[in-house]
């Protein structure tokens, strides 16, 4: 996931730009708000400060963990009119997925939609908690090209 994640975030600073009252969050072992320094940051200083701030470590990535600190930190911050976007792999280095957090927060919020750059033939290959996770989204998509890209932030932009 590293690889990709710095155009990722590139793509989370531009939706943030262009949705009112949009919050962004990057994960690693644990869940960090990363709003503020997409505001105050133009994206090629955002990003690069973004990725210092959460430092790879070797297979270190908990987003059962993460899922638990937005549920327990930030869950005043969203409500039936939001769209949750999570952006990953769904892979969790054999932690507890907590697919009980993210049904929890599906009661509360408008969508989940999951953008996740692997093929879907590996979502269920190895630590990739996907066939758990998603069931609960109301979309998932591959996104391991920009069409698909194009054609999740479409479906996005579409949805009523």
């Amino acid at each position: 996931m590293r690889p990709v994640v710095e155009f990722m975030l590139r793509l989370v600073y531009e939706m943030q730009d262009q949705v009112s009252k949009t919050r962004s969050f990057a994960f690693i072992s644990d869940l960090h708000d990363i709003s503020l320094t997409f505001v105050e940051h133009r994206p090629e200083d955002a990003v690069p400060r973004v990725l210092e701030a959460l430092p790879p470590g070797h297979y270190n990535t908990d987003l059962g963990n993460s899922l638990n600190t937005f549920a327990r930190d930030f869950l005043d911050s969203v409500d039936r009119r939001t769209s949750l976007i999570i952006v990953g792999d769904g892979r969790n280095n054999y932690n507890d997925p907590r697919a009980d957090v993210l049904q929890a927060l599906k009661l509360r919020v408008r969508r989940i939609v999951w953008m996740n750059p692997e093929s879907p033939w590996m979502w269920n290959t190895g630590d990739s908690d996907m066939a758990q996770y998603a069931p609960l989204c109301d979309a998932v998509h591959e996104v391991a090209t920009l069409k698909q890209l194009a054609d999740a932030v479409d479906d996005l932009f579409s949805y009523r």
